[in-house]
């Protein structure tokens, strides 16, 4: 797939999501979890890729396109996980050129944003419902623990570790 198609997909899904955890204000208190829960997943998907990219290519990564694969945490030894995440809609891209030093940040991008991201829902969700927000903030911490703790045993940490000893 296109990277600038791929990029600004990735681009508009953020702002969208952005607009409508704030939006997510207008619908009422038990209901609104939902969405809110649906904005928090989308952060920690679209800046994934996206991160990786503009970091990359910061520090002189080239890359050729994007495919769809597995998620790396397909690796993770729990069957449950590994089913859930062995599904190919998880965006990959595809280095054309490495740069030795650009490998390492390119590679823990990914993972920074999939773990801090989603504090930009919980931020908006606690101007209007703190407890809706305190409920997403728990997420967050479990995201941060789970996410740190695969990707270092399988996943991009892994992969940021390993580029420094080539």
């Amino acid at each position: 797939m296109r990277i600038s198609i791929v990029n600004t997909s990735s681009l508009i899904c953020i702002v969208l999501t952005l607009i409508a955890s704030y939006e997510a204000r207008k619908i009422d208190y038990p209901i609104r979890i939902l969405p809110l829960i649906i904005c928090w997943f989308s952060m920690v998907y679209f800046p994934h890729c996206l991160a990786h990219y503009i970091v990359g290519r910061l520090f002189g990564v080239e890359f050729s396109h994007y495919t769809l694969s597995r998620s790396m945490l397909s690796k993770s030894g729990i069957p449950i996980i590994s089913r859930m995440f062995s599904v190919r809609v998880f965006l990959t891209l595809r280095i054309k050129r490495r740069a030795r030093r650009g490998m390492f940040a390119m590679f823990i991008s990914g993972p920074i944003a999939s773990m801090l991201s989603p504090l930009t829902v919980v931020y908006i969700t606690y101007t209007y419902d703190k407890t809706s927000a305190n409920i997403l903030a728990i997420l967050t911490i479990f995201n941060i623990v789970f996410s740190g703790y695969f990707s270092y045993r399988n996943g991009c940490i892994r992969k940021a570790i390993n580029s420094l000893k080539s």
